[in-house]
């Protein structure tokens, strides 16, 4: 695996689901965001919509912010409190951290294999367009041969066998619009 990081200083609009606010109206007007009606929503992030069978589950009081594309996705309202400092308005400041990433052009690790054994990834060497699938809030997502797997958090018992871990994928062109490699 190698370190990543999200670009530094770099601010973002995020939006609270459940909040009276324009942004997140106009999202589910357009259908990108869908409000189930009891509290929580389901969010038509990009790779939601590769996976085409719903939207990333979320609930209100969690946070959305806008990839590059202007497709929304769900950050935990815990995760997004703790990476983020409110500026003003809609406006945030990441506060970046090194995570651990992991792509195809490396050797299986054991947290990848931990993905695939206890937390349902599928790796589909035959297809380039969806070579990862996996359940993630609360979907079914998909991604490219060339996206990213971010590691937000990984746990580790005391002979170093991974537990647990928090993660998603990361499609090439955003990771490169939002992220460097550190090491």
């Amino acid at each position: 695996m190698y370190e990543v990081i999200k670009n530094k200083s770099k601010y973002v609009e995020a939006y609270q689901l459940g909040s009276d606010n324009a942004v997140i109206k106009e999202l589910i007007q357009k259908g990108k965001i869908c409000d189930l009606g009891d509290g929580s929503y389901e969010i038509h992030s990009q790779e939601a919509v590769n996976g085409a069978v719903g939207g990333e589950k979320a609930i209100a009081g969690d946070w959305i912010k806008l990839d590059s594309t202007g497709r929304p996705y769900p950050n935990n309202k815990e995760y997004f409190e703790e990476n983020n400092r409110h500026i003003e308005g809609d406006t945030f400041e990441q506060l970046p951290k090194a995570l651990p990433a992991w792509d195809a052009k490396l050797e299986m690790c054991p947290e990848v294999a931990f993905l695939i054994e206890k937390k349902g990834l599928v790796i589909d060497e035959a297809s380039s367009d969806r070579r990862y699938t996996a359940q993630l809030w609360g979907t079914t997502e998909v991604a490219a041969e060339d996206a990213i797997i971010v590691f937000y958090s990984i746990s580790y018992d005391d002979a170093g066998d991974v537990t647990d871990c928090d993660w998603n994928f990361v499609e090439r062109g955003e990771f490169e619009r939002t992220y460097s490699v550190i090491g």
